[in-house]
């Protein structure tokens, strides 16, 4: 074998695409084997791109629990201050709510009257029940206030006392029926229509496991409902009907769990049961942790029994992992930017010492736990035609989104007094504070990503490039294998790895083509420097034997009694053109 061989030559077939390796051992390795790996390398090497593109245009949300392992039929879990969708499993689907419809009943009856107020029950309202329908024996005539019937609602599920609640607020079940749609509406609420106060079954009274955590959602803001919710037992006072105490006690096992202690949960903060054979088994619970809480509801469940999977098992499962996997944040924090960049700078554009731009309520950014709050997307949205009066005047939105999400939002108010106005300069000064935090919170592009973050790193020294490769990690992966493979084509390169030409082939299979031998054995002549034995075959080939006629001459024997025979060895070479030519 001669020195070219020695070294790994690599030859490309420009005319058909095709590429040959030699190895110092003759071997070849396949064309489509080498194409077939830089086709990996491309491939994984893009599959990594895109997975850092995705991540630079939003990142990713936790999927959770499989729908599959739920026995709930839709199930549900919100952020209550946000409304950001936590997890969600057919929620849109219109089903039957049964008695979770008490929630909305009671908050009307909470917001339009008083806990004193007396609720004189009507023969309507006392006997407009069937049997086997929840009830606390309410009576004709009888009087009970409004903080007893909210109780007699939410814990044991009295379909009279809707019905008595009802015409107390709107004077009668119809009109109320009326004001519950009317709330509907106002939530935004487009997949809902109640056709009676208490839930029993009717093909227009229907909802859905978002439109009902909506207005759970709206329901624990009110401080009476809440206390109501969660409360686990209630004595009830005699009444004009009733000359004895009556002890009522909270079906949701989740808050009172005397029947399955097993379904009992810490961080339950109220919630509401249903059942009926049209709809199942229903259940709103409401939970608290670590300053976050949310509202899980669970629609068309299975029967609750001690040991299987139901509406409970179904609502500890998805609470503990929401819990467990997301975060609240306080938009006003330190780490806020728009706090940082407007809210604080009141100084230059302020006639004012405290700044009166601020945020309307609480205003919190839920997201994963892995996730910064810087991370999410910002958007401010100005009102430049506002007309500003004295006291509270709301002047823009700011919206949060994070992959996709809306995780957050609040409207920006401005409190003008007689010391502090937002004149025409000022609203030009915000309102290009709040264009340069818009651009400052745009989504880069990922190159632009890239090189930021190596500036960054750069002209922080050591400590940057940790805090760069730390806050990404899957970039720097990426740039760490460019370089590898940048720096092995060089080192590749310097040491002579050569790239040629390969010359054509005028038929496939063997060593080599008649043409090719005939042109190798010519260039070895070229190149011969010492006398070499001229019965040597030209191609050197260990495959080929000199043959001679049969005689007694001791002449040595020309070319013209000289036979070349081809032994037929079962080697790669013989079988390339069947086999290995693939």
């Amino acid at each position: 074998m001669s020195k070219q061989h020695s070294k790994l030559r690599i030859s490309a077939l420009l005319s058909d695409k095709r590429y040959v390796i030699y190895t110092g051992s003759g071997e070849i390795m396949n064309r489509k084997r080498v194409l077939s790996s830089f086709l990996t390398v491309i491939i994984m090497f893009s599959a990594m791109l895109s997975g850092v593109s995705a991540q630079a245009k939003g990142g990713s949300w936790p999927k959770g629990p499989s729908t599959d392992s739920l026995v709930s039929g839709s199930a549900i879990v919100m952020e209550v201050s946000t409304g950001t969708v936590l997890y969600g499993k057919n929620i849109h689907k219109k089903r039957y709510p049964a008695s979770i419809t008490k929630i909305l009943t009671a908050l009307l009856a909470a917001e339009n009257s008083s806990p004193s107020d007396v609720v004189t029950f009507s023969k309507t309202a006392a006997y407009g029940i069937s049997p086997g329908d929840s009830t606390v024996s309410s009576e004709p005539g009888e009087k009970m206030t409004m903080e007893q019937c909210l109780y007699a609602i939410m814990l044991e599920s009295a379909n009279e006392v809707c019905l008595a609640a009802g015409e107390h607020v709107s004077g009668s079940v119809k009109n109320f029926v009326k004001l519950m749609n009317r709330r509907v509406k106002q939530l935004g609420l487009k997949d809902t229509h109640f056709n009676n106060p208490n839930g029993l079954p009717d093909p227009n009274h229907y909802t859905t496991a978002y439109d009902m955590a909506m207005i759970g959602r709206a329901a624990l803001q009110n401080s009476v409902f809440r206390k109501v919710s969660n409360t686990p037992r209630y004595t009830c006072a005699k009444t004009n009907k009733h000359k004895m105490k009556r002890i009522w006690l909270n079906h949701h096992e989740a808050i009172n769990p005397d029947e399955y202690p097993q379904y009992g949960y810490k961080y339950c903060i109220g919630g509401k049961t249903g059942f009926t054979h049209a709809a199942g088994n229903t259940l709103v619970t409401f939970a608290e942790k670590d300053g976050m809480q949310l509202v899980c509801v669970v629609m068309k469940s299975t029967s609750q029994k001690a040991g299987e999977p139901n509406q409970y098992t179904d609502t500890i499962k998805l609470l503990n992992y929401c819990f467990g996997k997301y975060k609240k944040h306080n938009v006003g924090g330190s780490d806020s930017k728009i706090s940082e960049d407007l809210f604080d700078n009141y100084g230059s554009f302020f006639n004012s010492s405290n700044s009166p731009v601020r945020f309307e309520g609480e205003s919190s950014v839920v997201l994963p736990k892995n996730v910064k709050l810087s991370k999410a997307k910002q958007k401010i949205i100005y009102n430049k035609n506002v007309k500003i009066k004295t006291g509270k005047n709301i002047i823009g939105k700011v919206t949060y989104t994070y992959a996709g999400k809306t995780v957050g939002s609040s409207n920006i108010i401005y409190d003008s007094t007689k010391k502090t106005y937002l004149d025409e300069a000022s609203r030009k000064v915000v309102n290009k504070e709040i264009k340069s935090i818009e651009k400052t919170n745009s989504n880069p592009s990922l190159f632009h990503k890239i090189f930021t973050g190596i500036r960054d790193g750069i002209s922080g020294g050591i400590y940057g490039v940790i805090d760069f490769i730390v806050n990404n990690i899957v970039l720097s992966i990426v740039i760490l294998l460019a370089i590898i493979v940048i720096v092995m084509f060089i080192i590749f390169a310097i040491t002579g790895k050569s790239i040629v030409m390969s010359r054509s082939r005028k038929r496939h299979g063997g060593y080599q083509s008649k043409m090719g031998r005939r042109n190798h054995a010519k260039r070895v002549r070229q190149n011969r420097k010492d006398s070499s034995n001229k019965n040597v075959r030209r191609n050197h080939s260990k495959h080929y034997t000199k043959k001679t006629s049969a005689s007694t001459s001791d002449k040595p024997s020309t070319r013209k009694n000289t036979n070349y025979s081809r032994r037929r060895k079962k080697t790669r070479e013989s079988f390339g053109k069947n086999f290995f030519d693939f």
